[in-house]
């Protein structure tokens, strides 16, 4: 009979502890996951994916699918699965006896080609449309980017990127600006520059969108890295609008002349205070095919001695100041990339190989998409902008007892647990909740 080691605690001699407590498990809250993730019926779709593909034990779309589950659940590594090889809601969640192992995993990962990276992208697109009605969407913005993806290796791909000031990938990204669902990622070399294939990783979504939402209203909002006549082009083929910064250049400058001057007649000598003033004109750079409508704006905060002037190239026909609104709410993107690479870890490069890095990347990708959709379908309110973090702190990480009873399993949840009224409203509101088809 082997002994029991105990661990006493420096501060209280009388409480000792051990990792003996039976078959319990610190993430139960997966198990409404699991339930949205039923809704949406993405497990067939994995399973039509890799119908090819299959290990022994484990098959390619139950590793996939136990990927999503460990990024959700805040596992970066691979490795971590090896702990969690047994665990009672993993295991039943993902309709396993014991998850796939680390090694298992990396072959995974090491397998997929071009064509698995084309069929996770088609799935990113397939949940998004579950999240936005085809019928009722009105407005869509696509807000494209390119960011950092930080190496600390030899991967495939990886270079020194002077923008960032340090080695590593520079993927382009492509996020609903209204809900933050992500509508494709394209993992690229470290030293490309921002809008390198930006038509080609553009153009199929273009095609897509206008023939699922052909009454909605497309818009392509991006910083001046993204100001290229190929892009206007595309914009205009697909009757796509536009909302896109300019660099500043002595035609701009020399067009912008007169409303300076009248900023500075009117407000040169006020210094107390934030001044802007609006102006627009049309302007065509030599490689542009059309003219564009320009929206100029001067602006100098308090105490600032001479005043910024930025230019916006649009086709709508609002006021300049809406349209420089509508521009800035480009910034929630910031937070969108944020929460994608902190929370779901889409920067994190483990593999070598570059297309093992990039169907990592969408793996995670269908992670974020399936939360941020689920925030706002059945979450309450008050977690409708809540990040992954946070909702893994309140709702995915409570304490479970697994007990099996005849043919049943019963989780007995914490009771302690502050956050019960959420589970239980989550629950509810999954059952309610009816998926676009």
């Amino acid at each position: 009979m082997s002994s029991l080691q105990q661990y006493s605690l420096n501060f209280n001699k009388s409480l000792s502890y051990n990792f003996q407590g039976g078959n319990l498990s610190s993430d139960s809250g997966l198990l409404i996951i699991r339930s949205f993730v039923e809704k949406l019926e993405i497990k067939p779709l994995l399973a039509d994916i890799f119908k090819d593909y299959s290990y022994k034990k484990h098959s390619f779309s139950s590793i996939a699918e136990q990927l999503i589950y460990t990024t959700i659940a805040g596992y970066r590594h691979d490795d971590d699965s090896d702990s969690l090889r047994n665990d009672p809601v993993f295991t039943n969640v993902l309709d396993k006896n014991s998850l796939a192992s680390q090694p298992t995993i990396s072959r995974f990962i090491n397998s997929l080609d071009e064509k698995a990276i084309a069929s996770l992208n088609k799935l990113l697109q397939n949940i998004f449309e579950k999240g936005n009605d085809l019928n009722t969407t009105s407005n869509i913005v696509l807000d494209i980017d390119s960011t950092n993806f930080e190496t600390h290796g030899k991967q495939e791909g990886s270079s020194y990127n002077y923008h960032y000031g340090e080695k590593g990938y520079h993927p382009l990204m492509l996020f609903n600006g209204l809900n933050g669902d992500l509508i494709k990622t394209e993992l690229r070399e470290g030293s490309v520059y921002t809008s390198k294939n930006a038509k080609d990783f553009l153009e199929p979504v273009f095609k897509w969108l206008t023939e699922k939402y052909p009454s909605a209203t497309i818009v392509l909002r991006g910083d001046s890295g993204f100001a290229s006549s190929e892009i206007y082009d595309l914009c205009h083929e697909y009757n796509v609008e536009i909302l896109i910064k300019l660099k500043s250049n002595a035609i701009l400058k020399k067009l912008s002349d007169y409303v300076v001057s009248e900023f500075m007649n009117e407000f040169g000598l006020d210094y107390s205070k934030y001044h802007v003033m609006y102006d627009e004109f049309d302007y065509k750079a030599d490689s542009w095919s059309n003219s564009l409508r320009v929206i100029c704006k001067v602006e100098r905060d308090s105490e600032q001695l001479l005043p910024r002037v930025n230019f916006i190239a649009t086709t709508f026909n609002s006021e300049p100041k809406n349209i420089v609104r509508a521009y800035n709410k480009r910034g929630n993107m910031e937070n969108f990339i944020k929460e994608a690479k902190l929370d779901f870890f889409m920067d994190t490069s483990s593999h070598s190989s570059f297309t093992a890095n990039a169907a990592k990347m969408l793996i995670k990708a269908l992670a974020y998409n399936i939360i941020n959709i689920m925030k706002r379908a059945v979450f309450p309110v008050d977690m409708h902008k809540s990040r992954l973090s946070s909702i893994r702190t309140s709702i995915i990480k409570i304490a479970c007892r697994c007990i099996k009873t005849g043919r049943k399993i019963h989780f007995k949840l914490c009771s302690n647990s502050p956050y019960q009224n959420q589970f239980n409203t989550i629950i509810k509101n999954i059952e309610c909740f009816r998926p676009n088809n």
